[in-house]
């Protein structure tokens, strides 16, 4: 890889790191060649690296040097730090998993390794992509940059729900089985869908194509605004009383284009010769069958509701503007991602409010437009964020 290349992927890669309510401070490095890879330098709040801290280094140095050379299929390691991840990993025992997205990635628990040395790092990482190192922060390696940073601020989300979590009444481990599940899944399933060959543009009329164009617009500010991290969460806009729009299963928001957009039957969940929709298809399409006043739905996984989903509790919303627009923010009872048990009791919470928590999920919110959804859903992770004094 070229440094300019790899300079601007580094680029992409920092700016997933905002910075709004809590900075992360590490280092991130990408493979380069053979022989070098590309590093942010020393630790510093990852989101006010620029191109000027890049640096060049050869393979054999350091500890980065390390983990690229013994294990080929590394290509991008990220270090990080935040208060969160430090408390989380103080005692040194592994974190039992509260949440699926992270389960997909470690199965039933966090592992905290006891030092940062390359062995116990890739020790660690053997059947996983992300640890944490005992009272010092997180690491994470991918394939790729997308997949690293995802993994780390996954595993950042999990370690904000284990220090909050008991202002909400503490978390509720998933069961082991599942958790494992989970990421067989992930690994044999989920990171293989809709990696076929592009689908072809057939064309669409001027109201369709401008609904497809903004599903992607606002899959792209799901991520741009920490309301969900790599190919997690979902969004969707009914058509007309028969069909739905979704977003596709898998796929980077930044990397969706128009055709890739699936047009689902909300009857039947049929969609024919198209990518494979988001596995929460069911729960749309039940959601626009029940609610009928449901034109759009987001789902995210951002952090402050995700430490509530742990802790399978909803909450309140006092301002009244805001409970009138939305209601209070009611949890669902738990079924399995993906399934018709999920849809149903989702639906079910949402009787009373556009708004709901999926215990160790996230949280769906429906209305009438995209517009009106992505606010809702932002009003709703800044209050929960509030609640628990971030």
């Amino acid at each position: 890889m070229e440094y300019e290349k790899g300079s601007q992927l580094l680029e992409n890669a920092l700016k997933g790191f905002h910075g709004k309510f809590k900075k992360m401070y590490g280092q991130i490095a990408l493979r380069l060649t053979e022989d070098t890879y590309l590093t942010t330098g020393g630790n510093k709040a990852l989101s006010d690296i620029t191109p000027d801290y890049f640096e060049v280094c050869d393979i054999s140095t350091g500890d980065l040097g390390a983990i690229f050379t013994a294990q080929k299929d590394i290509n991008a390691i990220i270090f990080g730090c935040s208060p969160d991840a430090v408390k989380a990993s103080e005692d040194g025992n592994d974190i039992p998993c509260v949440l699926e997205d992270l389960a997909m990635l470690t199965g039933p628990s966090l592992h905290v390794i006891s030092d940062s040395s390359p062995a116990s790092i890739l020790s660690a990482l053997r059947d996983s992509n992300v640890c944490l190192i005992k009272g010092v922060g997180i690491i994470a390696t991918g394939t790729n940059l997308k997949k690293a940073v995802a993994a780390v601020l996954i595993a950042e989300k999990a370690c904000e729900a284990a220090t909050h979590g008991e202002m909400v009444g503490g978390t509720v481990a998933l069961n082991p089985e599942d958790a494992e599940a989970y990421r067989q899944s992930f690994i044999s399933d989920y990171t293989n869908r809709n990696e076929g060959e592009a689908v072809p543009y057939v064309g669409f009329d001027e109201d369709e194509f401008a609904l497809r164009s903004a599903l992607i617009d606002y899959g792209k500010d799901l991520v741009r605004h920490d309301l969900s991290y790599g190919s997690w969460g979902n969004l969707s806009v009914k058509l007309n009383d028969d069909e739905m729009l979704i977003t596709p299963s898998s796929m980077d928001y930044f990397e969706i284009k128009i055709e890739d957009i699936v047009k689902v039957n909300i009857h039947s969940l049929d969609y024919g010769d198209q990518r494979m929709p988001s596995s929460e298809a069911p729960m749309h399409a039940r959601i626009y069958l029940d609610h009928p006043d449901a034109a759009a739905i987001i789902h995210t996984h951002s952090n402050a509701v995700s430490v509530f989903a742990a802790c399978e509790s909803g909450f309140m919303l006092r301002d009244p503007n805001l409970k009138e627009l939305i209601g209070d923010i009611i949890v669902s009872e738990y079924a399995p991602a993906g399934s018709e048990e999920l849809a149903k009791a989702v639906s079910t919470a949402l009787a009373d409010s556009h708004a709901c928590i999926m215990p160790h999920h996230g949280a769906i919110f429906y209305g009438p437009s995209l517009d009106v959804v992505f606010a809702i859903a932002e009003a709703v992770e800044l209050k929960a964020r509030n609640l628990l004094e971030y």
